[in-house]
């Protein structure tokens, strides 16, 4: 997990969050497989291809799990 001076840093490692897809399937009655498209589609590459580490916008995702979940 990456965090700024504030530690409240939105965004967690590809790895990190492909780690917890069973245990946030399981928490929202999901489909484990449909929780890891979600963490690829909300997955942010490198700047410019060559700066940072590609990261996954926990906001974004989360967001994208509770529209998922109401259809």
């Amino acid at each position: 997990m990456t965090t700024t001076g504030s530690g409240l840093d939105p965004d967690i490692s590809p790895e990190g969050a492909l780690f917890q897809v069973p245990r946030v399937a399981k928490a929202r009655n999901m489909p484990e497989d449909r929780v890891r498209v979600l963490v690829t589609a909300n997955t942010n590459g490198r700047l410019a291809g060559l700066l940072g580490e590609p990261r996954v916008n926990v906001l974004a995702l989360n967001l994208a799990l509770d529209t998922a979940a109401s259809k």
